[in-house]
């Protein structure tokens, strides 16, 4: 469930980096962000009046002659506390495309493992290799980066596990916006044999860092490759990569010709992998369901709007002619929210098989039918949610994500070499029953 706007571009794009705005003006904008926020966001997992108070403190830190990107650094934590996984700000349109020319990122690949950022290629200039653990980049610790990021990244409820996906695998555009955008850097790490090093890394250009904190749910789809499957003897792999629908292939299409094969040949097991998947369209979660489900199912409470109603959204889910009737797996990982996040928990909510991985970013319920708006004077964006979404089942936490019954924790050995021991992990479980 999330959808992005269109947004012209009204400042000059050479001078979008250095422009410098008045305390009136970014003061004028903050208010347009809280009169949203606070009108029409539901808040459903913010304190209403903790964030009042947190706005008014914001203003007062506003100083006369701040960049777009200083402001941003200044009042992002505030929207990240509203703890909504569709409520993100980000930069406007002329910052990014002046990005396109200009910027100059942090150039090492880095993931996040636990608590530890690891490198995920070599770098024969500085030396540093794959899989050596980054202690601080420009004396900034490891620990404190990652806390930086994680209290400027939207996500439903208390969880961190939306966060800490995005940093995983997102972190070189979110270090630069909300960390350090500097021309060098001097970093600390620890080699193979453990000893600690230093070595310095200038900044270089890359368009594929170049990502706001809402395109980034976008980025890993670019190619259109939504959905896909592979059948063999003993199990069929169904991926999903977003619930969007692709423009040759319909999703309705694929998963009658998938399910009526693999019911034909007989293949006793199916694994849906859902790892990435940010969510979207919630019509095409229920459409799954319902070759997974044997008996007319809710989905969504009646609790919604009377246009959401009429258009279905409350509707029951009904099992599919050619439904699957034998084990099933479900892989979840941090980028679950959304639509995503309630498949997750329809899944398990209604036993339909055991779910391997790690912990969803979002549970059963989440708010959306955003809206978009763009600021008067520094033209940054504001995606918020609206209403509120809930799916009709009892029991299962709210403020964190669903929970897989068996985790499969990553390791940085697993992703250099290019192992998945979650898929690994699945077809052990299915081999057992």
């Amino acid at each position: 469930m999330y959808y992005t706007g269109f947004f012209g571009t009204y400042i000059d794009v050479q001078a979008a980096q250095d422009k410098n705005y008045s305390r009136e003006e970014l003061v004028q904008d903050l208010k347009q962000i809280e009169s949203a926020i606070m009108d029409e966001n539901p808040l459903i997992f913010a304190d209403r009046e903790e964030l009042k108070a947190d706005f008014l403190k914001s203003y007062d830190l506003i100083e006369d002659g701040m960049t777009e990107l200083e402001f941003y650094r200044l009042i992002n934590p505030l929207i990240a506390d509203i703890n909504c996984g569709h409520t993100n700000l980000y930069i406007s349109e002329a910052l990014e495309k002046n990005r396109e020319e200009k910027a100059k990122f942090f150039s090492l690949q880095v993931t996040l493992i636990n608590d530890e950022l690891f490198a995920l290629e070599n770098d024969p200039e500085s030396g540093i290799k794959a899989g050596n653990k980054i202690k601080a980049i420009n004396g900034l610790s490891s620990k404190k980066i990652i806390e930086k990021l994680i209290e400027n990244i939207s996500g439903d409820g208390d969880g961190e596990a939306k966060q800490r996906y995005i940093i995983s695998n997102y972190f070189n555009s979110r270090f630069y916006d909300f960390v350090d955008n500097s021309e060098e850097f001097k970093i600390e790490y620890l080699d193979q044999d453990g000893d600690q090093i230093t070595a310095n890394l200038k900044a270089e250009q890359n368009s594929s860092y170049n990502l706001t904190s809402w395109s980034l749910h976008f980025a890993g789809y670019r190619d259109g490759n939504y959905y896909d499957n592979q059948i063999f003897n003993d199990y069929a792999l169904l991926d999903l990569n977003v619930f969007m629908q692709e423009d040759e292939e319909k999703f309705d299409d694929f998963l009658e010709a998938f399910f009526l094969e693999i019911k034909e040949k007989e293949v006793p097991n199916l694994v849906i992998d859902l790892r990435g998947n940010f969510g979207a369209n919630p019509f095409m979660s229920k459409t799954l369901l319902s070759y997974l489900v044997n008996k007319e199912t809710s989905y969504f409470t009646n609790d919604l709007p009377f246009l959401q109603r009429l258009l279905g959204f409350a509707d029951p889910i009904e099992a599919a002619e050619n439904n699957f009737e034998g084990e099933i797996v479900l892989l979840t990982d941090g980028s679950n929210f959304s639509t995503a996040a309630h498949f997750a928990a329809f899944f398990k909510y209604n036993k339909l098989g055991t779910i391997v991985g790690s912990e969803t970013g979002g549970s059963y319920v989440c708010t959306d039918s955003s809206k978009d708006l763009v600021l008067s004077n520094t033209r940054m964006r504001l995606h918020y949610s609206t209403l509120v979404y809930e799916l009709a089942v009892e029991g299962l936490p709210k403020n964190i994500g669903i929970k897989p019954d068996i985790v499969v924790k990553r390791e940085i050995n697993n992703l250099l070499n290019k192992k998945d021991p979650q898929l690994e992990q699945a077809l052990e479980i299915l081999a057992k029953i």
